[in-house]
């Protein structure tokens, strides 16, 4: 998360573009940025967790077996001017590279209205979610600052035992044994070249500067691994 908002303000300041892929080493929840984090969103499977607050909206993140893309884009570029198309933008790809390994998902086509709605992002229904069979696969959230955004997203890949309820992309499509190291490489390669065709900039595979580098760690210390950070109520 950290490394996400330096990613951010490199975006804001330097008009850098970047694209992140990576995986958490242990289930965690990422809280939306506007979420509360109170006794009545615990479940006994997930309640003891541990958790950070992101800096995009949405609802909460279990990250367990899934893939999470960061996409930081500056003001001067396009697709900065129109939310929705950004969704679209990278949201397309995916369904493209997916597809060519025989996993069709598709748009959701329609939001789900609903009262009080669900503490998990994958109880919630956005128009732009990836979907099978109805299932939501994958759900992104933006934040903005100084013209700039950074978006969020979540590839469901297999279900969690912390969350049986929402199935996993390769569960529905019975191809469990895809999830290995050498598929889910392949897979954040061919997204990457997709996406990079989509938005209309070269690939370039590079580090963190040591500016965001530095940014990154002060934020983790100051701010990310804080219980004010993860546990304020909006």
């Amino acid at each position: 998360m950290a490394v996400d908002e330096s990613l951010l303000e490199s975006a804001a300041s330097q008009e850098v573009c970047s694209l992140r892929w990576y995986r958490w080493d242990q289930p965690t929840i990422s809280l939306g940025y506007f979420q509360k984090n109170e006794a009545e969103d615990q479940n006994d499977t997930w309640k003891n967790l541990p958790r950070v607050r992101r800096l995009s909206g949405g609802g909460a993140i279990l990250h367990h077996h899934e893939l999470t893309y960061s996409f930081a884009v500056p003001a001067s570029h396009p697709l900065s001017r129109s939310l929705p198309d950004l969704y679209l933008t990278i949201h397309q790809p995916l369904i493209d590279v997916l597809s060519a390994h025989d996993l069709q998902v598709e748009f959701r086509g329609t939001s789900i209205t609903v009262k009080s709605e669900p503490f998990l992002c994958f109880g919630r229904g956005d128009e732009r979610d990836l979907v099978f069979d109805g299932h939501k696969i994958l759900g992104s959230a933006q934040r903005r600052r100084r013209g700039a955004i950074v978006q969020h997203g979540s590839l469901l890949l297999l279900t969690s035992e912390y969350a049986p309820h929402f199935p996993g992309l390769l569960n529905q499509f019975g191809q469990t044994s895809l999830y290995n190291e050498t598929f889910l490489t392949q897979l954040t390669e061919e997204f990457s070249e997709a996406i990079s065709r989509a938005i209309g900039l070269p690939l370039q595979s590079q580090n963190l500067t040591d500016e965001e580098l530095s940014l990154a760690t002060r934020l983790e210390k100051e701010k990310y691994t804080q219980v004010s950070w993860t546990s304020r109520k909006k």
